[in-house]
């Protein structure tokens, strides 16, 4: 009985040796997975935030040459606003033009003053869907073909810029919402399985230690640039960390019963 006894004890010792080095893998994979995941979370972020200041800044102005009254200027607008590619069209006379121009640059209207030129031209102010800025040269052209009494500015190369920066945004997120399904159905076929080894609660716990890891080592790499809190709510959000450890928790725990590693 003692000898029976004295043979089961190293095989327990080297049962919580391959546990430990399974946690250890576990944590690893787990890890590494949450930092691509921090990286994509990042850049997704920071995409979304540059569109939308590139959204909000670009416009393009349609000056009107000859005077107009302000029935002829609100007929131009209606045919404008009626044109597909056309989001949304803003009338300002000569008296808002200046009024904007000096809240951005107040310096340039005191210089146009003491010039002489107290009167800026009316113009609209058109806004854009996105297939029209990747063709925005071509568009224009027709408007300017079919408003001779309009000239049209605009920044051309912002424009493409515009559209190349929110096709990347829906593709890094497409992307993301594919390597997502691509996970989810891991985990759903190996929860199909009948392994003889099931869950354990450590492989839970050390996925939610490598989401939280995955946490503090972004914060520690953009600490650097200010308020912590500050900048964490620029590159991220919380109710996407939230999401990330509670996938991370579940990788864990899916990894546990899988076991190859």
């Amino acid at each position: 009985m003692d000898e029976l006894f004295e043979e089961k004890k190293p095989k327990q010792h080297t049962r919580s040796k391959q546990v430990g080095h399974l946690y250890r893998k576990l944590f690893l994979l787990v890890f590494s997975i949450a930092l691509v995941a921090q990286a994509l979370l990042f850049v997704d972020k920071g995409l979304e935030d540059y569109y939308n200041t590139l959204n909000e800044s670009f416009k393009v102005i349609l000056t009107v040459d000859v005077p107009a009254e302000s029935t002829v200027l609100e007929q131009w607008g209606e045919t404008l606003n009626q044109k597909q590619d056309i989001t949304s069209v803003r009338l300002l006379s000569p008296e808002d033009a200046l009024t904007v121009v000096r809240q951005k640059n107040p310096q340039l209207v005191d210089s146009l003053l003491l010039m002489g030129k107290n009167q800026m031209p009316a113009y609209f102010e058109i806004t854009l869907s996105v297939p029209a800025l990747n063709n925005i040269r071509p568009f224009v052209d027709n408007l300017n073909a079919e408003y001779e009494d309009l000239t049209p500015h605009y920044n051309e190369q912002q424009a493409r810029l515009l559209f190349y920066v929110g096709f990347a945004s829906k593709l890094i997120r497409i992307l993301g919402a594919l390597a997502l399904l691509g996970f989810i159905a891991f985990m759903f076929l190996v929860e199909a399985f009948p392994y003889e080894q099931g869950h354990a609660l450590g492989g839970l716990l050390s996925g939610i230690l490598a989401g939280v890891l995955s946490a503090g080592v972004l914060g520690v790499l953009i600490y650097p640039l200010g308020h912590l809190a500050d900048v964490f709510a620029y590159f991220t959000t919380w109710h996407r960390q939230v999401l990330l450890l509670v996938f991370s928790g579940l990788m864990g725990w899916t990894f546990s019963k899988w076991q190859k590693f």
